[in-house]
């Protein structure tokens, strides 16, 4: 074969394969683009519409309202992000991650209940707290909630989840989906409740005759 021509054919394959692999990856952006996900939508108009303006580490916060402690929060990072937006739909956000606790009620030394988990979201102004992973909230008496996602709001009085829940008490376990409670987890309903209780009724042993 002539070089010449061995040459010009070499050239047309390569640039086939060129213009192919071009489609191909034009293709796969494409396709990039289409899959992402809601969350990770949410995640890109939050971090537009919000900035970073003040970093803690190791912090310790107590709020107040009207000279009293109405609950602290003690967090390993705590990250403020301030909305661009001077709306209520964006509201400035304590961002806490590495294990938070926040002390309901009072101080860390003196409060009525205990809510604790590995990362979350606080807004101070609403007195609004939204949990994830590990979640842990402990009452007064000693109960003990467990879940994976728990919200908390003093001003709406209200702790309520859509999460599986486990309640540990004096009289036994509770297990279910879902919880609705007070603030302070004094009184609290569960969903579809299932699980065993210790009534404290002895059965009577009949003596033989």
């Amino acid at each position: 074969m002539h070089p010449l021509l061995y040459m010009h054919r070499n050239r047309s394959f390569l640039l086939g394969w060129t213009v192919f692999l071009l489609g191909v990856i034009v293709a796969l952006l494409g396709c990039s683009d289409e899959g992402i996900t809601h969350s990770n939508r949410d995640n890109q108009e939050l971090q537009e519409s919000h900035r970073p303006s003040q970093i803690v580490e190791d912090g310790y916060f107590e709020y107040t309202e009207r000279g009293k402690v109405i609950q602290s929060l003690k967090a390993s990072t705590l990250v403020r992000w301030e909305s661009e937006n001077a709306d209520n739909e964006t509201p400035s956000l304590w961002h806490v991650d590495k294990g938070f606790t926040l002390f309901i009620g009072g101080t860390q030394t003196r409060h009525s209940a205990r809510l604790s988990a590995v990362r979350g979201t606080y807004d101070d102004e609403s007195s609004r707290l939204e949990a994830w992973e590990e979640v842990e909230l402990i009452n007064h008496q000693g109960e003990r909630l467990l879940t994976e996602h728990l919200v908390w709001s003093h001003d709406s009085d209200l702790v309520h989840t859509d999460r599986p829940v486990e309640i540990e008490t004096a009289q036994g376990v509770l297990r279910g989906r879902g919880l609705r409670a007070d603030s302070q987890f004094e009184k609290y309903e569960i969903l579809a409740p299932t699980g065993s209780f210790d009534l404290g009724v002895t059965k009577e042993v009949p003596k033989n005759p």
